[in-house]
């Protein structure tokens, strides 16, 4: 798990450090997310991830995966003593040039304060998120896996829905390898099954 840019991962594909990488793009649901968005040159169409052409991008091919919804998670709070006000909620959220589409939107509809977190490790995310009041935008599935489990976090649904499209980076010219292939048709398969059977928590 690792916050890049989708330059910086570009940039690890053609050094060879990797030879794919799983990015997202979160925001605002639209008709035009997911498997549906056309993929030319490494640019978008839609909602997709774009590059920019000045940092490499061209050496690189996104792959659509598909989307799924996201919800709200939260630790609950307990109740505040007579000396101590309660803190003002804020949205947990990758760093903007990161999430440049989320940010954007987000910040349109002005719902909380947006705050960034750069951590690249799930235990920093997770006290940042009980140390709160927080709430993370994430798919519901997060709840599914330890330590986030144990942690007794809750979701709720979006004032506004909101999607996360996902995406395999690779180089160009590699997207009809026998591996590549293979791994594209797995997170789709998986992205498919994480996404039945999953309601929202109060």
């Amino acid at each position: 798990m690792a916050w890049h840019s989708l330059s910086r991962w570009g940039e690890l594909l053609r050094e060879g450090a990797i030879d794919a990488a799983l990015v997202s793009t979160a925001g605002m649901a639209t008709d035009e997310v997911g498997a549906d968005a056309e993929i030319t040159g490494g640019h978008r169409s839609g909602s997709g991830p774009c590059f920019d052409r000045g940092s490499g991008g061209d050496a690189v091919a996104l792959l659509p995966l598909g989307s799924r919804p996201l919800v709200l998670i939260h630790a609950p709070t307990g109740p505040c003593t007579r000396d101590q006000s309660p803190r003002p909620w804020q949205l947990l959220l990758p760093p903007a040039d990161h999430q440049p589409q989320l940010w954007r939107e987000l910040q349109r509809l002005d719902l909380l304060p947006l705050r960034d977190c750069s951590a690249d490790d799930y235990e920093s995310w997770l006290q940042a998120l009980l140390q709160g009041p927080h709430l993370l935008p994430a798919h519901l599935s997060l709840l599914e896996e330890p330590p986030w489990r144990e942690a007794g976090l809750k979701a709720v649904p979006p004032p506004e829905p909101l999607e996360e499209s996902l995406w395999l980076l690779v180089r160009e010219g590699e997207a009809g390898l026998p591996t590549i292939e293979a791994l594209s048709e797995r997170l789709r398969d998986r992205l498919l099954e994480g996404s039945r059977g999953l309601q929202p928590m109060d």
